[in-house]
């Protein structure tokens, strides 16, 4: 069971609500709310593949993310989020299946406050819970509540924005699960976006995180990119793809997802 622990923790935070949940593909958020009484809803699926090779055993890690999110303008700078995933999830040793099952994971919901604007500048800060709703016994959430928080800046010169993203999540765990788990998890990325034609976007981003696991001092890093075409003035589709720049990352992940606003 020890040399399922990092890939049981990497597919358990592939399964968390993203600490920032931004313009999909993008991990990165922006900025950006959506006014009073106006509403999004978005879904999103990923795709990942990890293979890992140590000490003579061979785990390959797979998973699939189902994610529905809905967001609400409470206020012109301050939106209200929930959002809640779905996930699929196998792990195999040396050909032998460990662990293969699916199921909700943990609701999490935020609010994301835009308190400053300075020219084409403007930063928010987007506290947020996850509440313990996925069933631990079966890898599908850590059993305990979660809380953080995400500072966020945008620099905007049309066509051209910059997201930038730091944040914080602490994390609790079972007992059973608390020595192998780190509590206090970070987290860093920035995104570029540039509309090379009107309703067409291309993103680039690049992030990492504290590992999760306490016996692998070494960060996920990631590199991404995609692109968000918008088929009608509130509808948009993206496709996306993400790979690993250091070890506990995911070798690849691929994604799609849809963006409806409305009113």
């Amino acid at each position: 069971m020890k040399m399922l622990l990092p890939a049981l923790l990497t597919i358990w935070c592939m399964s968390l609500p993203d600490p920032a949940q931004a313009a999909h593909p993008l991990a990165t958020d922006d900025t950006g709310t959506q006014g009073v009484m106006k509403f999004q809803m978005e879904s999103s699926a990923e795709f990942g593949w990890d293979t890992e090779n140590k000490r003579g055993i061979t785990t390959r890690s797979d998973y699939q993310k189902l994610t529905v999110a809905a967001t609400a303008g409470v206020l012109e700078s301050l939106d209200l989020q929930v959002s809640y995933p779905y996930t699929w999830q196998k792990i195999e040793e040396n050909g032998n299946d460990r662990i293969d099952n699916s199921g909700l994971n943990d609701l999490a919901m935020a609010l994301k406050w835009r308190f400053l604007e300075l020219g084409p500048a403007s930063f928010a800060i987007k506290p947020s819970i996850a509440f313990p709703t996925a069933n631990r016994d079966r890898n599908l959430g850590s059993g305990r509540a979660g809380y953080g928080a995400t500072l966020i800046s945008t620099v905007e010169f049309k066509p051209v924005a910059i997201h930038t993203n730091i944040g914080y999540t602490n994390q609790k765990f079972t007992d059973a699960d608390k020595d192998g788990s780190r509590e206090h998890l970070w987290n860093v990325s920035l995104a570029g976006v540039v509309e090379i034609l009107k309703g067409l976007q291309l993103v680039a981003e690049a992030g990492t995180t504290t590992n999760p696991d306490k016996g692998n001092s070494a960060w996920p890093v990631y590199l991404a990119g995609g692109v968000i075409f918008s088929v009608l003035e509130n509808l948009d589709l993206d496709v996306g793809a993400k790979g690993s720049l250091t070890a506990p990352e995911t070798d690849l992940a691929l994604s799609s997802g849809i963006t409806f606003k409305f009113p």
